[in-house]
């Protein structure tokens, strides 16, 4: 046996059964990658376009002759709908949309001139300059050098992004992802058992789907669908998701750390998600995007901030979230306080949840009509019906401790509308049942 499969060997053994040292491996790498997944620095483009070099080499794949750089998810998914609709005039774009056409065209000048050639670039530009000229006289009767730049700019733009659409080619997604990680998962089955690699997708993979896919990836998925104004339609999510891969990567980057070459392969995959934000590859061109500018959640790690975006990049593209639940701007960017009126003529049932939450829900039941469920010596159980949702049920608790004037404060804690006695509802509130809850002692 050679020295080299001796200590392939030795990776297969010790993979197999993790010691204590390689277990406190996986918090260090969970760490790594929970730290890529929410990071708001600006992306190191160099690195990134290096490692998406990297990913194509690794499928086989001459590298993309072409990069684009957008500042959010919503931008580049806008530039996936513009190269593959085929709209050929900019104005009646939304303004974001209009940003990202815009854009788009500037950056692929020297690719689309590189194309066509130096004389034929130099003759378009002219035949676009007389034609501007021309328009603008019809309009004005004497040249305007601002208009003539901008209608120039227009009509460039039209026909760069017509050649554009014909040269990107074709979408490599599934070559760069997906084939990549069935090769993977077919290369290492024999070198790593099925109960270690059990363990390590619950230690380090599941914790970060949680903590990354549900509570960031998702939720932008979701929103995208409804921010492309006149583009809206079916996405397309053929797309490396970047720092937010970072719960697959990180299994493959554990196996790696371990000594196992063949999770080399996704190499150019973690240097990108460690750089750059979610990026589309195609055969001649990979649209790439930043990180968000600002990331705020709650302690349960869900989207969360009560005076702002709770994620925002730096085109202006955001989510408003009230733990986790996505809400319209006006709740938390309050205008005016929030009255009753404005909480029941909200028709979305988890946006007048969190409007009852801000607006304090013992202030909320003092404007109607309580029903007593319940009471015994724990407390109160009340229920208050809502059109449209599921009752309101709360406990009603006395502190058993008194203030300093000797008075004792009311609370009111919210429960699951399928409570029926007060004992089972404060059980509740502890995470217990109602035979499992006995205090020795109130606080």
């Amino acid at each position: 046996m050679s020295s080299t499969e001796k200590a392939q060997q030795r990776i297969v053994q010790s993979v197999g059964k993790l010691s204590s040292s390689q277990r406190r491996g996986l918090d260090t790498t969970l760490t790594h990658w929970r730290k890529v997944g929410t990071s708001t620095a600006r992306a190191d483009r160099n690195t990134a376009q290096e490692g998406v070099r990297e990913a194509y080499k690794a499928v086989g794949l001459d590298p993309p002759k072409l990069f684009v750089w957008l500042d959010s998810p919503r931008a580049g998914a806008t530039c996936v709908r513009l190269l593959k609709s085929d709209l050929d005039w900019p104005a009646q774009l939304a303004p974001h949309q209009r940003a990202v056409w815009d854009s788009v065209w500037q950056q692929s000048m020297p690719f689309v001139k590189s194309l066509v050639g130096e004389e034929k670039w130099n003759q378009v530009k002219s035949e676009v300059k007389q034609e501007a000229q021309k328009k603008v006289l019809q309009k004005y009767p004497h040249l305007v050098e601002k208009v003539v730049k901008e209608r120039f700019s227009e009509q460039l733009g039209i026909w760069i992004w017509k050649q554009l659409r014909k040269a990107y080619g074709y979408s490599v997604f599934e070559e760069v992802r997906n084939e990549l990680d069935r090769s993977l998962q077919a290369k290492i089955k024999d070198k790593v058992l099925e109960e270690t690699s059990l363990f390590i997708s619950h230690e380090l993979v599941g914790p970060l789907q949680k903590q990354l896919e549900a509570c960031i990836l998702e939720p932008l998925r979701r929103e995208m669908t409804v921010n492309n104004g006149v583009l809206i339609g079916r996405q397309t999510w053929e797309c490396c998701f970047g720092q937010h891969d970072s719960a697959w990567l990180s299994y493959y980057d554990y196996l790696s750390r371990l000594g196992l070459q063949e999770a080399d392969k996704v190499a150019g995959l973690k240097k990108v998600a460690r750089s750059a934000g979610w990026w589309w590859p195609y055969k001649n061109l990979c649209i790439i995007t930043e990180r968000p500018k600002v990331l705020n959640r709650e302690n349960r790690l869900y989207l969360h901030c009560e005076n702002g975006p709770a994620i925002e990049y730096n085109d202006g593209f955001n989510i408003f979230a009230f733990r986790g639940i996505i809400v319209p701007e006006y709740v938390i960017n309050l205008s005016e306080p929030i009255s009753v009126q404005m909480i029941e003529s909200e028709p979305n049932v988890e946006v007048r949840r969190v409007l009852i939450e801000r607006f304090g829900l013992e202030n909320y039941l003092s404007t109607g009509n309580l029903i007593k469920i319940h009471q015994d010596e724990c407390g109160i159980l009340y229920k208050m019906n809502l059109q449209g949702d599921e009752p309101i049920l709360v406990v009603r608790v006395i502190n058993s401790t008194p203030e300093p004037d000797g008075t004792r404060k009311n609370y009111f804690l919210r429960v699951p509308p399928n409570m029926m006695r007060a004992r089972q509802a404060v059980a509740w509130t502890f995470g217990l049942t109602e035979e499992e809850y006995h205090p020795l002692q109130e606080t």
